[in-house]
């Protein structure tokens, strides 16, 4: 089973998410759906008498296209076609519907990932207590049963034997694309940082430092997180708030940046029992990293048959509850600050080139395809001939608005930045806080970024997939579009790091530590530090800051209550 599902019931608290997983599915025909959620659980599942390559179970979000993929993939439903638009996941589920061999497509025929569980498909009967699934329409007998279903995200996979037989990670998105075609920028972006067995962030013990392929700037030196604690500290002073405040990170890398914030909130005076931390991370080797660098490594993994949407648990040598989840939206509600340091740059981007002919300009894609004229797994970028499903809604959404465009010919844009973009901001409308985002951007300038890094060095993003890091410079013309088109919150910023951390009174910071500092060499390291976080020839002006607020607060922050580091007067 490659996904989980979440029911509301209308016969229950509308409030509880329902998970239902595969044992349970039976009991979803009475709960009259009316509310699918798609949590993208990636499960490892084993059948009798043959092996199952994780690699592939397909992650798909956005479209009911992707849907379609995974069942024809895993469990063999032989759908030919989906006449949803990607806007369907916001359609009520009796509007989506798809097609199956030499069969009309009926207006009345519902689809969902699960209703087609709940259906008889092709005289094939699916028998949902035990999980059996079907085989091939052509082949009418012989049945093949799950054994074992195992949610990678909680339990990750240990390195089986014989593992230098395994197929490489190239090996199998060259079958994969063999198979079914060019697949999006987007698509190979997310298979080579996240695929649980072979992706970059799934098995690499050393990502970040000067052992990685790249270095973070709460890596560089404790200013950097201190001063963002400091900038915290400062803004939730104006809110006036005495309640619980749960501290959010997004992809906290190594944990050192939180790790810093919550140093200074102790100093500070902020009780325990006031914070809880809350970390999004989807890798769950970086789960057991973060939670050596926050919890000694000793955490508590929620077992896979439990309703809690963390993944696990653990406590701060200072008694402050951390959590981990694989997405922002199973974070309990309440007032929140969020962080998000190169969290953004991560996420996979869909590209697209502008075609102009004599009648008008389009979009196109591009695509990753294989390469004809190698033996050996090979990649290329081609532009895509014809329209895809995301050409068409970027032309249908973004055409004409020429502020975000800005006679670009080419454009990197996340559908999935503008999905974590728009929770972050009705949470913080709702619920109350604020966030940050710290990453290396631009504001429409930029047009092709897409690279990667190993061994802090420039790798060809198409090579050797899963060994490298892949990124991209973050839009944040698009960003803040993100965050501000529902007008629930607004944003101040993007400003460079270089200027903001000056703001904050850095280069005081930077004497007083080298004044305590006993060695020379570590007043050097200080100082060496800190001018590549403020250089503009080094991170100061690459990257960025961007400052995140309730639309409701937006005459407050305006009427003398400048935020330190930036400019209130938008």
């Amino acid at each position: 089973m490659a996904q989980t599902y979440l029911f509301i019931s209308p016969n229950s608290n509308l409030d509880q998410d329902i998970t239902t997983l595969c044992n349970g599915l039976n009991t979803t025909c009475n709960l009259n759906l009316n509310v699918m959620k798609n949590r993208d659980v990636l499960f490892d599942v084993k059948f009798v008498g043959e092996s199952f390559d994780c690699n592939q179970i397909f992650r798909y979000t956005l479209t009911e296209m992707g849907n379609c993929f995974t069942a024809n993939s895993i469990f063999d439903q032989y759908i030919t076609e989906t006449v949803n638009k990607p806007e369907v996941k916001d359609e009520p589920i009796e509007k989506r519907k798809c097609k199956f061999p030499e069969e009309k497509l009926s207006s009345t025929l519902p689809y969902s990932f699960s209703q087609c569980f709940l259906y008889n498909r092709i005289n094939l009967e699916l028998q949902l207590c035990n999980c059996t699934i079907p085989t091939s329409p052509k082949e009418s007998v012989n049945r093949r049963a799950i054994t074992e279903l195992k949610n990678l995200r909680r339990d990750p996979p240990k390195e089986p034997a014989g593992t230098a037989d395994r197929k490489t990670l190239a090996e199998t998105l060259h079958g994969r694309i063999r198979a079914t075609g060019p697949i999006t920028v987007a698509t190979y972006m997310r298979e080579v940082l996240l695929n649980p067995t072979a992706g970059y962030y799934s098995t690499k013990d050393n990502v970040f430092g000067t052992a990685g392929d790249f270095i973070t700037a709460p890596e560089i030196g404790q200013i950097f997180g201190e001063l963002v604690a400091v900038w915290c500290i400062n803004e939730l002073q104006k809110f006036n708030y005495d309640g619980h405040i749960q501290l959010i990170e997004l992809g906290p890398g190594k944990g050192t940046l939180v790790h810093d914030v919550l140093r200074v909130f102790e100093r500070f005076g902020l009780a325990k029992n006031r914070i809880s931390v809350h970390l999004v991370e989807m890798s769950s080797n970086l789960q057991r990293i973060q939670a050596e660098k926050l919890c000694n490594g000793t955490v508590h993994r929620t077992a896979a048959d439990q309703n809690d949407l963390h993944v696990q648990e653990g406590i701060t040598s200072a008694g402050v509850n951390v959590r981990w989840y694989s997405d922002i939206v199973e974070v309990p509600k309440g007032f929140s600050i969020i962080l998000a340091n190169e969290f953004f740059d991560a996420l996979p981007v869909h590209v697209f080139c502008k075609e102009v002919n004599e009648a008008n300009a389009s979009w196109k894609e591009i695509l990753v395809d294989i390469n004809p004229d190698r033996k050996e797994p090979s990649f290329r970028f081609i532009q895509s001939n014809k329209a895809t499903p995301y050409s068409v809604v970027f032309e249908k959404r973004f055409n004409g608005k020429e502020q975000l465009l800005k006679d670009r010919n080419r454009i990197e844009i996340s559908f999935e930045t503008e999905q974590i973009a728009q929770n972050m901001a009705r949470r913080i409308d709702e619920q109350g806080g604020f966030g940050l985002i710290i990453d290396y951007g631009h504001e429409g300038e930029k047009t092709d970024t897409l690279r990667s890094f190993k061994n802090h060095k420039l790798h060809d993003p198409l090579h050797e997939p899963g060994c490298a890091d892949l990124t991209v410079d973050v839009d944040f013309g698009f960003l803040k579009h993100f965050l501000e088109q529902d007008e629930k919150a607004i944003t101040l910023g993007p400003v460079n790091q270089g200027a903001f951390l000056q703001a904050m009174e850095g280069s005081t910071r930077l004497k007083n530590l080298q004044s305590s500092a006993k060695d020379e060499s570590y007043r050097k390291i200080l100082s060496d530090g800190y001018d590549e976080l403020t250089s503009p020839s080094k991170m100061g002006t690459r990257f960025k800051l961007l400052s995140i607020f309730p639309s409701s607060l937006k005459k407050f922050l305006m009427n003398a209550n400048n935020v330190v580091g930036f400019d209130c007067k938008k």
